[in-house]
């Protein structure tokens, strides 16, 4: 009962971020001032007193409505609250509105006549844990906290797979709008009588009120996000309205400023005109320094400012302020020098940075400029385009790919005498595996803050202890166990292949000299070990097969493909073999076989850039302590330090209390498979961090996944598994076509 509260509230927590969204903005061209556009939102911002426990927002005038709760391990329980705070206020009162341990208001709005609205959720366990009961009480109370209404809803909402309200939306008649966001949308009027229940084909993106009081759902159409009226009178959804923007993250409808609705979706803000079907950018959140994956809800305020709830997670800390933004020309605000970043997708975290580094630093200011469209081969072949081009961004996100490519052209700038100036960001003092991966003749083309290892894993007793081997060995592995035996747990023809050679590419390619490997006999040797798998068309997937560890340990399972980003998924793979395991690494003619990747950001600078210096300030603090040990990315962080304290701490103990003032220790990791094998592991020894040092310290090539050349080895690999063509004649038609790719992209 307890953990299914605790859930409970955690989905509510999620659902009702209402503006929660990642990021994508539009393209925008390089500028050495911020007064590109005449007018901008400038932030002001008021920290909210109790904001870490706000879970939903609702906000009327000048009144916010919101949901708080917290969980007191010591007891074990739950404390919910509906507390309400003027805009502009400093102390918040809770309403005497009544919640337990099983039951709790989510998902609120205010009427037209200031009361607020809501579903109370209630769950009731009966004597086995399968029996239990989930109630929907829609819930008004006025302004005070007095309660107006009760109505149970819980027979008008039986029926659908999933009766849990995600949107609720008020129109100007006092009807009330629920939808579960997935089929359905339950229609009330303001006593709580059943109006309509309408049923949706497609799934609910958002709903909200327009400022006319008409309530609108958004959806996915045949060319896109549609929006549509929900007709009450029909009993279905109405009028289709195109032309809506989505930056392909998040989408949120709010009342119009003027008229229609407000839009937020991505990294901007839009202003909806129904009657003509168009919209208009109203506001890029970044441009704002506002985070809009950090927004719980927003307003128009009556003086014209725009309003905004944020709640920042940091660490173990979390942050809400009440924002205000002030529409102002852009001569009003202090110029700062444009640097732009490129990237296919932002990242959270890169987001953040953003945002972080444009609020303090005095002199320059980062602009992105996202690529990534529907059509990714689209968005990075203009992103390739641009970063050899004059077009270039200043700085670089380099995550998907081609910096082999880059450094060859010498696009990118070599960040080593960066360091050498910088008083902090020392070479010494970081992973030297992690620098070497990007550099060329002793230059430094990019930068990760963290990274995992890719591997191949097998039993000592079969790969040996040493890292490293070529293709001829692993066919003789494979060849030396009995028939039948599956060398990876997943393995056709055509995903072998592909990894071979995604893990094998620094052997294949050498961008620096532009020669070129298809035709040597280690591919045909790869194209020949591929070709002993099955095809996809032939694959079939055994939902009863033993679990990755039955297999290993039963002798059918020889060798695992993975990426090592904690200690803790090391010691994982030690639990599965149950006996010395050996991190042998992809086949390669040279080399431990292992190869580095970014775990979230890879980062350079372009050599044509006017404001190197300038964009160094931004890059590096990606490299700076401070973010190397309190980011939240997964992988290894590259700052040797800070990898020694993640050493440090994969080593001890985590522990928690069990309520009687005992402290109990916790697992690092729990991993559980389909037939109920689970594989659990704690506190790592000093011998399995060292391995994992020694896997760090030998990773010598980088994963980079190159889509053109694959298309090429996958159209071309295709009639030799077809039984077509041979090996060779396949092998020399790939040379000869990634041999004209690479001399025409050196």
């Amino acid at each position: 009962m307890k953990k299914f509260y605790k859930k409970l509230m955690l989905l509510g927590t999620v659902l009702t971020i209402g503006l929660s969204l990642a990021a994508c903005g539009g393209n925008k061209e390089a500028s050495t001032t911020t007064n590109q556009k005449e007018f901008v939102y400038v932030p002001e911002y008021q920290e909210m007193a109790d904001g870490s426990d706000i879970s939903t927002i609702t906000i009327s005038g000048n009144t916010i409505y919101y949901l708080t709760w917290s969980y007191d391990e010591a007891t074990q329980t739950s404390v919910n609250a509906v507390k309400t705070m003027e805009i502009g206020g400093t102390e918040s009162k809770t309403l005497p509105i009544v919640q337990d341990e099983n039951s709790s208001i989510s998902t609120i709005s205010v009427d037209n006549e200031g009361n607020l609205v809501g579903i109370l959720y209630s769950y009731t366990q009966g004597e086995k844990e399968e029996d239990y009961t989930q109630t929907y009480i829609l819930k008004k109370y006025s302004p005070d906290g007095s309660e107006i209404l009760s109505m149970d809803l819980t027979q008008m909402m039986s029926g659908v797979d999933s009766a849990y309200v995600q949107y609720l939306a008020i129109d100007g008649e006092n009807n009330i709008y629920l939808s579960n966001g997935d089929s359905t949308i339950w229609v009330v009027d303001g006593s709580g009588n059943e109006v309509c229940t309408i049923s949706v084909d497609s799934w609910i993106n958002s709903m909200g009120t327009t400022k006319e009081g008409k309530v609108v759902v958004a959806l996915y159409g045949e060319n896109g996000i549609v929006m549509q009226d929900v007709d009450i009178a029909a009993k279905a959804l109405g009028k289709t309205y195109e032309n809506v923007p989505n930056s392909n993250g998040g989408f949120s409808i709010l009342k119009g400023i003027e008229k229609g609705c407000l839009i937020s979706t991505g990294n901007t803000l839009f202003s909806y005109d129904f009657d003509t079907q168009t919209s208009t950018e109203v506001l890029n959140w970044i441009d704002s320094d506002i985070d809009s994956n950090y927004i719980l809800g927003m307003a128009v305020l009556e003086d014209g400012r725009l309003f905004a709830i944020t709640r920042e997670y940091n660490g173990d800390q979390t942050k809400s302020e009440m924002v205000y933004l002030t529409k102002k020309k852009s001569s009003e605000v202090a110029e700062k020098t444009i640097l732009t970043y490129g990237s296919l997708y932002m990242s959270s975290n890169v987001r953040k940075a953003i945002i972080d580094f444009n609020k303090t630093n005095e002199k320059y200011r980062i602009q992105p400029k996202e690529y990534g469209t529907e059509d990714y081969t689209t968005g990075i072949a203009q992103l390739n385009s641009d970063i050899v081009s004059g077009k270039s961004p200043d700085i670089i996100d380099l995550s998907n790919g081609g910096t082999r490519q880059y450094m060859a052209k010498g696009v990118l700038e070599d960040l080593y005498p960066y360091m050498d100036k910088d008083s902090e960001v020392k070479k010494e003092n970081y992973v030297q595996s992690a620098l070497k991966a990007y550099e060329k003749d002793g230059k430094l083309y990019a930068v990760m803050p963290s990274f995992a290892v890719n591997t191949i894993i097998g039993k000592t007793s079969d790969v040996g202890s040493e890292m490293g081997w070529t293709i001829d060995d692993l066919i003789a592995l494979v060849n030396s166990k009995p028939e039948g035996t599956q060398v990876f747990d997943y393995g056709t023809k055509e995903s072998v292949l592909s990894t071979l050679c995604i893990f094998g590419m620094d052997q294949l390619v050498d961008w620096n000299t532009g020669e070129c490997r298809f035709n040597g006999e280690d591919f045909i040797k790869m194209l020949d070990f591929a070709n002993s798998f099955v095809s996809e068309s032939e694959y079939t997937y055994d939902e009863n097969e033993p679990s990755t560890p039955n297999k290993i340990r039963n002798g059918q399972l020889l060798l695992t493909m993975t990426s090592i980003d904690a200690v803790s998924s090391y010691q994982v793979y030690e639990e599965m073999y149950n006996e010395p395991i050996t991190c042998i690494g992809y086949p390669t003619s040279e080399g431990s076989g292992s190869s580095m990747t970014s775990s979230d950001i890879l980062i350079g600078i372009s050599s044509k850039s006017k404001n190197k210096d300038g964009a160094w300030e931004f890059v590096r603090t990606f490299m700076t302590a401070d973010y190397q040990t309190n980011n939240n990315s997964w992988g290894f962080p590259t700052l040797k330090s800070a990898l020694e304290e993640n050493f440090k701490q994969a080593m001890t103990d985590d522990t928690y209390d069990d309520g009687t003032g005992n402290m109990v220790k916790s697992t690092k990791m729990s991993w559980g498979f389909q037939d109920d094998t689970m594989i659990d592991v704690y506190a790592a020894t000093q011998e399995q961090v060292d391995a994992v040092r020694n896997l760090i310290e030998n990773a010598n090539s980088v994963y980079e996944y190159n889509d053109s050349m694959y298309a090429i080895i996958s159209e071309e690999s295709a009639p030799f598994f077809a039984g077509q063509k041979t090996a060779k004649d396949v092998a020399d038609v790939i040379q000869s076509r990634i041999q004209i790719y690479v001399n025409e992209n050196r």
